[in-house]
């Protein structure tokens, strides 16, 4: 071979050397690209795995900051009442910087709350609620990216809303509104309590006001029909002891019978006004269950006889002595009781039977009257009602008698029935239960009084109305004593600063100055002597007032000559 063939090979060898590493240089390029490429996707994949996980962790916080919120304000609305501060703090908490970028609570409801008023917080000022919301539960506004919750009352009326501006879509969105729903729903049951317990406020505020009312309207009342009615059946009592002719006789028997009917009336209308207000109370304490029998036959024998009836009080040896419970409201069901049995018998009896069955005091009125059908015998008990009620009734009475007897049994857990058939006469059947007392009742009062005891004691008669000093000076005078007597609680005070008195029969509401507050001054400059209430009270509130201002006992009008005569008795020797 020669040297140009030889030459010729060379060249060759080196042109395939330059065109392979021609070729490996451009492949060498091209996967220089390619990883390059593969690089710029890696880190792009990087990034967004890194954006993905900050999303998430920032989801994740929102959600925990969420769940524990939804914990925390649960437990603040259910010890107190959302407040203003509350209020606005939770729309401060519930807006972030990515999801919620503005919250308002705004509450119109009641004046009676403060929390009234609009709360917000974020970038949003504007907060007008659609129309929409008025009729549905929550309205999404996507023009404005904002979430709208209505709140309403126990009575679905729209009392405020709830409203977020929110940046998410798909199920954060979805899981966002469901968080905003479960606020608005804490929020609207602790405004709903909350209207709940100022409305209760308010009637009990109005029921107090309203009792507070029947009680002075009772008092008043009490007052302005028991003092003219002193001055009545006192006047009466004291002409019974003068000489009269037989036509001024007459004429004061019926000035005293009209005057008891007026004061049974009276007593009558007073008892249920108090019962229907809750302000009677009983006084529970042992009493003479055979005295009290006594006293009803005493009671009863000349009105009986007047018609001439037949009328017997049996009392069993069966029943206890001794019994504990309400002695004064027990001898009123049996008065009205025994009153309405002679009072609708013509001809014939009455029996009344005192019994101890199934130790329950057993009480029973029989007549031979005109008895009451069935169908009418439901009307008896209700208030104002009585089987005849025509202008032509022959029988007088407001018909409370029988609703006073059934509510007094009530009140001391006993019963009330009736037997009764037209024609065949009633029997009325009371039961009370009642405790039985070991021993007997010792009486503090005394029964008979020696005025001689009496006698030159010196008393003071506060008193304003001339009526009612006349009597009671007229009624003193009878035992040997000359009061002196003043006009009201201020001469009271000023009199018994210079001169001293056995006792002060005091009247209650007087002008310038009232006995209470007389009483009242009196014990705080150190007065101990005797202080005696006159007064046409009988509630316990009153009475306990009385008690409260100093005073030592309490005679109730209208009064009696010998009740006045018991109290001084009592007080004086």
């Amino acid at each position: 071979m020669n040297s140009e063939q030889h030459i010729a090979l060379l060249q060759k060898k080196v042109n395939r050397e330059k065109a392979a590493r021609a070729a490996a240089e451009k492949l060498l390029e091209v996967k220089s690209l390619e990883l390059y490429n593969a690089k710029l996707l890696i880190e792009e994949s990087v990034e967004k795995l890194q954006n993905k996980a900050n999303l998430d962790s920032e989801r994740l916080a929102y959600q925990t900051k969420i769940e524990t919120m939804l914990l925390s304000y649960g437990r603040r609305f259910l010890k107190q009442a959302p407040n203003a501060e509350v209020i606005q703090d939770l729309v401060q908490s519930l807006v972030d910087s990515n999801s919620v970028t503005a919250c308002c609570i705004h509450i119109f409801t009641e004046s009676q709350i403060e929390n009234s008023g609009q709360y917000d917080y974020g970038r949003r000022q504007n907060w007008l609620p659609p129309e929409q919301l008025k009729q549905d539960k929550h309205v999404w506004d996507n023009e404005e990216h904002t979430y709208w919750i209505a709140l309403r009352n126990s009575h679905n009326i729209l009392i405020g809303f709830l409203a977020a501006r929110i940046s998410a879509t798909g199920s954060w969105l979805e899981s966002i509104k469901k968080h905003m729903a479960l606020f608005s729903e804490m929020l609207r049951s602790a405004i709903s309590r909350q209207i709940i317990l100022a409305n209760a406020i308010t009637a009990r505020k109005r029921a107090e006001n309203s009792e507070q009312a029947t009680r002075d309207f009772l008092a008043m009342i009490n007052h302005e029909l028991r003092t003219p009615l002193n001055g009545l059946l006192g006047t009466a009592e004291l002409l019974g002891d003068s000489p009269l002719n037989s036509d001024q006789t007459k004429l004061l028997t019926t000035l005293n019978h009209s005057g008891e009917l007026l004061r049974a009336i009276i007593n009558d209308l007073l008892d249920y006004s108090k019962i229907n207000a809750g302000m009677l109370e009983l006084t529970e304490k042992p009493f003479d269950s055979h005295l009290l029998a006594i006293k009803m036959q005493d009671i009863f024998n000349l009105r009986a006889s007047e018609k001439r009836l037949t009328f017997n009080f049996i009392c069993s040896p069966a029943v206890p002595k001794t019994l504990n419970g309400d002695e004064d409201r027990i001898k009123q069901i049996f008065v009205n009781l025994i009153s309405n049995a002679i009072k609708f018998t013509e001809q014939g009896s009455v029996v009344a039977l005192l019994d101890w069955r199934n130790d329950k005091l057993y009480f029973e009125v029989k007549d031979s009257g005109c008895g009451i059908s069935l169908s009418q015998q439901s009307k008896l008990f209700k208030p104002f009602s009585q089987v005849d009620i025509s202008s032509k009734r022959s029988h007088e009475g407001t018909g409370l008698g029988l609703a006073i007897c059934k509510q007094l049994t009530e009140q001391m857990h006993g019963t009330v029935r009736l037997e009764s058939e037209r024609n065949a006469g009633a029997t009325f059947i009371i039961e009370l239960p009642l405790v039985v007392v070991e021993g007997e009742v010792i009486n503090s009062q005394p029964t008979h009084y020696n005025n001689k005891r009496l006698e030159n004691k010196t008393v003071l008669v506060v008193e304003d109305l001339k009526t009612n000093q006349m009597i009671i000076k007229l009624m003193l005078s009878k035992i040997g004593i000359c009061p002196v007597i003043v006009d009201n609680g201020a001469e009271a005070v000023d009199i018994l600063e210079q001169q001293s008195f056995d006792i002060v029969l005091m009247d209650c509401r007087m002008p310038i100055m009232d006995g209470y507050c007389a009483t009242r001054q009196l014990r705080s400059d150190n007065y101990i002597k005797p202080i005696i209430a006159l007064t046409a009270g009988t509630t316990t509130a009153e009475r306990e007032e009385c008690l409260r201002a100093g005073m030592n006992d309490i005679l109730c009008k209208p009064y009696q000559s010998v009740e006045l005569k018991s109290m001084l008795a009592k007080w004086c020797v």
